[in-house]
């Protein structure tokens, strides 16, 4: 069965997000810095590591931002869940109306 932090890569690859976007993401949603690194060792990590890198206490917010269920993402025993790309959180994009420099 693959690691939390599979699960955790697996989601980022179906949506179709960087190791940064998912890191950038995360610290706007979770409120805490997150860094591109500290990302890539959450997906890196084993069940075990998880507890004590972060990803258990960041597990709500990275769940809400994609949009699946924390339980599979937690322990990965019930069905793989459905990302449904229109439920996963979006910012708006950027346009020149918005643009303050």
């Amino acid at each position: 069965m693959p690691s939390i932090g599979e699960r955790v890569h697996r989601v980022r690859l179906h949506v179709g997000w960087s190791v940064e976007e998912c890191a950038y993401r995360s610290t706007i949603f979770a409120n805490a810095h997150i860094d591109p690194t500290t990302w890539l060792g959450w997906e890196r990590c084993s069940d075990q590591q998880a507890a004590t890198n972060g990803l258990l206490a960041h597990l709500d917010a990275i769940s809400s931002l994609f949009a699946v269920d924390k339980d599979w993402l937690m322990t990965g025993v019930i069905d793989e869940p459905e990302v449904q790309a229109n439920r996963v959180v979006t910012f708006p994009l950027k346009t020149p109306s918005n643009d303050q420099s």
